[in-house]
């Protein structure tokens, strides 16, 4: 039963990620469209306008992320989500109302700011799940994710744009509604010093009584790992500071003093932004947002409408594969095996889109193909790391800033794609795209500890070490 209300939490979670991924990808079944006569708005969009309207959604997360620590932590993760979550139902509010090009990247810079609950929810789903299902429900949320973009390609492609706009506004609304079947996460009502709610929190998502004396020791481990991150660090060595039975004074310490006190702490905060940077720019962000035009280009003998239902279709199926392999094999295995193979399908792609040495049909599987293992491990590895590798008193703000910075290299690369594609095609793109997988495999390779199944204070000794593969 416990495992049953865990997924069933995690569903409701991650059904915002649905609708984030149809909003999100709302430019590739639109831009024919917006730069036609026959578009629905008040007048045909610019080249410009089309780039905006591609990477404002990444750029707008900039401006509330940093929010989201502070929100995190003072109205917890359920309130937080809530209120991150609006902005989506206010842009398809807008694009159901207002047919001006104003209106559309408008709504498209709300999306951004709805982008937001991404860094929120393999945190708080850490906080309620089992150590046997953590990663594989943390990353749940691509699944989710690839659900939208494919509502989005295949609605798009034969729904008129009035209609689409409705049916994303029918789902935002159902996913408000379900944020209030939620129960906060025991580690946030514990640190409020809320015991009795993290009691019933905790009862809820173990489904036990909540005098059991599993719900007791559960609130033991938590008492001990929040006494654990709020540590005076000067105190005591780093390694002993990560004991729960070390015995010293307890205060609070300011989330930079920390960093300043902790190398286990730092060395996770740099790896984690590196990795999660070069993952970025592996390049399925582009191939997301601009699917229809990109298949209209690689596979002209092919509906382009098809392929991205296609292409929908792959990034789902691989999140559920994703899901089971993040548990099997671990995530640094996974991250580095799936990143070297996603280096080489970039290059092969590339040589295939400038040179034409097979058929059209090899150009769509080769990117179904690179689809599929991208999503193994760049996109949802980090997201899991990222609600697994810092301590309690960091992790908002850890987990928010890198998550900030991500969004910041999505809009560079959104932004610049159209320039580049424009100047040199689509071919060296998928170069460049290769360059950083190869860094990923290396630098996680070099620098990634295992984390399945581990506590964090486990993690953070890992970090500490000076072989930390082994």
């Amino acid at each position: 039963m416990s495992i049953i209300k865990q997924i069933l939490s995690t569903f409701i979670l991650t059904y915002t990620c649905t609708t984030l991924g149809l909003l999100f990808t709302l430019p590739s079944s639109t831009i024919k469209l917006f730069s036609s006569e026959n578009t629905p708005l008040n007048r045909v969009m610019t080249q410009s306008e089309i780039s905006l309207m591609g990477s404002i959604s990444s750029a707008s997360t900039l401006i509330v992320t940093p929010f989201c620590g502070y929100l995190l932590d003072i109205l917890g993760r359920k309130r937080a989500l809530i209120i991150l979550f609006s902005p989506q139902l206010l842009a398809w509010i807008l694009l159901v109302t207002i047919k001006r090009v104003e209106g559309v990247i408008c709504a498209m810079s709300l999306c951004g700011l709805g982008g937001c609950v991404f860094p929120i929810i393999p945190v708080y789903i850490n906080e309620f799940c089992e150590p046997s299902i953590r990663g594989a429900l943390s990353s749940s949320g691509i699944i989710f994710h690839g659900i939208g973009m494919l509502l989005s390609y295949g609605i798009g492609g034969i729904v008129d744009y009035s209609t689409l706009n409705y049916i994303g506004l029918s789902l935002a609304f159902i996913g408000m509604v379900l944020f209030f079947f939620l129960k906060e996460s025991p580690l946030y009502l514990m640190r409020k010093g809320l015991d009795k709610e993290a009691a019933k929190s905790i009862a809820y998502y173990k489904g036990l009584q909540i005098d059991s004396i599993e719900v007791i020791t559960h609130l033991e481990n938590l008492r001990q790992l929040i006494k654990t991150s709020d540590i005076k660090l000067n105190d005591i060595p780093e390694m002993e500071s990560l004991n729960p039975e070390t015995k010293a004074t307890w205060k609070n310490v300011s989330i930079f003093k920390f960093f300043g006190n902790s190398p286990s702490s730092r060395r996770a905060f740099t790896v984690l932004l590196v990795l999660l940077t070069t993952c970025v720019f592996q390049g399925l962000a582009v191939v997301q947002v601009y699917a229809e035009p990109l298949f209209a280009t690689a596979v002209p003998s092919m509906s382009s409408t098809l392929s991205s239902v296609l292409f929908g279709l792959t990034i789902i199926i691989s999140g559920f594969v994703e899901a089971v392999l993040v548990e099997a094999i671990g995530r640094r295995a996974l991250l580095i095996g799936s990143s070297l193979v996603t280096g080489l399908l970039c290059l092969i792609l590339g040589t295939q889109i400038q040179f034409q040495w097979g058929p059209g049909w090899l150009t769509a599987g080769f990117i179904y193909i690179y689809a599929m293992t991208y999503t193994f491990g760049a996109g949802s590895v980090p997201y899991v790391l990222m609600g697994e590798i810092f301590l309690p008193q960091i992790k908002s703000f850890a987990s928010t800033f890198i998550f900030e910075w991500s969004y910041f290299c999505i809009f560079l690369m959104l932004f610049m794609f159209n320039p580049l594609f424009n100047a040199y095609g689509l071919g060296p793109i998928f170069f460049i795209f290769a360059g950083f997988s190869f860094f990923t495999t290396t630098f996680a390779y070099l620098y990634l500890p295992e984390t399945k199944q581990m506590s964090v204070d486990v993690i953070q000794k890992k970090f500490l070490e000076r072989k930390i593969f082994k």
